[in-house]
Order: C-alpha cells, then structure tokens, then sequence
C-alpha cells in the first residue's frame, strides 16, 4: 500500500498507486502528466491546453490538491485567448512547486544536520574530451532517501561520490565521471535538499534546489562574468541550463544559443557575455 495523502482543502485522502473511489482519490495520472510536461525544456501553450483538458475530462481531479491549485490560473492564462512567455513561466513555476511539494508529501524526510566538517564546494577537474569540466566535491554523508515512485521503499545515497542505487543512476548516469553534475538523480538532489548545508557558492545552491536531474547528457562549466562563478551546461539538446543571478536572485534559466534567445523572456545577469561563453566552452 502506498502512502496516504490529505488534501489540505477538501480533506479527502488520496494514496498513490490507487484508484479513485469514494474516500480514495487517485492523484497519480495528473502527477505523471505534469512529470510529462517538465520532459522539454518549455511548457508550450499545447501543454497548458493537455492540462487544462485533462482537469476538464477528469472535474474530480479539480476539486482537490494538486488539481485545485492550477484550475484558476488556467483560467486566467486562456482568460484573454493570449498566452504570452510571462504566463507560460509562470505556469512552469508552478507545475515545479507541484512536483517538489507531491515528493515532500508522499516521500516525508526529516531535516538532518550535515556533519561537522562537511565541505560542498565546487571545482574544477581534468576532462579528456571537453577540457576543464565542474565537479562537486560532496560531503562524506550516506543515507536512505524515500522514493516518491514506490511509497514505502528508499534508496541509499552517498553524496561523497554522487552515487544511488535507483534505476536512473545505475542505468543513465553510473559511468559519468566522479563529481560530475549530471550525476545528480532527484534522490541525491533530495538528500542535499534536506541537508542543513551552510555556505555554499550561490549558483551551486541554485543547481541543488532545483527539483529537476540534470539532463544526464549534458556537461558543466564553472565561469565568472564579474560577479562571482556561475554554472553552465553545453545543450545537446538544444537548450543549455545556466544557474545564475537574475533580478528575483539566484536560479536557473534556459539558454538557446542556437536561436540567441533565453526561455520565456527570462535572461539572468550578464546575459549578453554568457551566450559567447557557451559557444566558446562547448563548441558544436
């Protein structure tokens, strides 16, 4: 049996893995459609139109968390019949709180303290294929992380070598190099989550509250563009990933250098260095 949810509105309790009924909700589908929509790199308008025909099809999913919280939104977003980058970014916001609040509540970890002594800090290290790559050196910490895909089970990580025992790591991310980012798999980002980690350089503490894994294809570059180090991906796929300062502070925007655009709009600090520096550490 799966872990038992309350929605805070309607009190009604769901449990993942179920079926809805009567005093059961299932909450799973709308879930699985949200992870479906955060695959890309942008929610589309074709995407919000999926959920919005999703909450119609299914009104039970409407009436209670997390379904009750983008019904008005929807509403707003098609209220005009435009939706524009401001309300595409802030839907995307919104699905990303959604994923990260479903993990909390169905996958619960207490708060743990690192131990003294514990260093995160970021680096650089040798690369044979694309020069001088960023690392994280972790703190020597292991632990057991619940799983959000099968309430009830955990898996162990070690945050010194970025290792886990899920599928993801084991078969998408086990042969990256030690240290390297995209070994990162959302039980590691978790376990860091809900670390009482002091200090760390603030493009790195953006790179681990993002709730998203990195993109296991994607490499990591550490650059300054005057003020302090920020993190770079290349984009194998077309959109690299830059965790950097920006007006509302440190976080992460989607560069498309390809096109010289910044996702939704949204350019951080230095946006008019940084598109060079891509192409520069990351030739094509």
């Amino acid at each position: 049996m799966g872990q038992t949810v309350e929605c805070p509105v309607c009190k009604i309790k769901f449990t993942a893995g179920h079926s809805s009924t009567n005093s059961v909700y299932d909450v799973k589908p709308l879930m699985a459609l949200c992870e479906k929509i955060l695959l890309d790199e942008e929610v589309s308008v074709e995407e919000l139109y999926e959920l919005a025909a999703f909450l119609n099809a299914n009104p039970e999913a409407g009436k209670h968390w997390p379904g009750n919280q983008f019904v008005e939104p929807l509403q707003e977003v098609w209220a005009d019949g435009v939706i524009d980058s401001r309300e595409l970014a802030l839907m995307e916001r919104l699905i990303v709180e959604t994923r990260r609040e479903w993990r909390r509540r169905v996958a619960p970890m207490e708060k743990t303290e690192a131990p003294a002594g514990a260093d995160l800090t970021s680096g650089f290290a040798a690369s044979t294929d694309t020069g001088e790559l960023a690392r994280i050196k972790g703190p020597d910490v292991r632990m057991e992380v619940p799983s959000a895909s099968y309430p009830g089970s955990k898996h162990r990580v070690d945050l010194k070598t970025l290792t886990c025992d899920c599928s993801d790591w084991k078969f998408r991310r086990s042969t990256l190099p030690e240290g390297h980012f995209s070994r990162c798999c959302e039980h590691i980002l978790y376990a860091f989550e809900y670390l009482e980690l002091k200090d760390l350089p603030p493009m790195l503490r953006a790179f681990l509250k993002n709730t998203k894994p990195p993109d296991p294809e994607k490499n990591w570059y550490l650059a300054d563009v005057g003020y302090g180090s920020i993190l770079i991906s290349d984009a194998p796929h077309g959109w690299s990933d830059v965790f950097a300062r920006g007006k509302d502070g440190w976080g992460m925007f989607g560069c498309n250098f390809r096109q010289q655009r910044w996702k939704y709009g949204s350019e951080p600090d230095g946006a008019d260095a940084i598109i060079p520096l891509i192409k520069e550490k990351f030739p094509e």
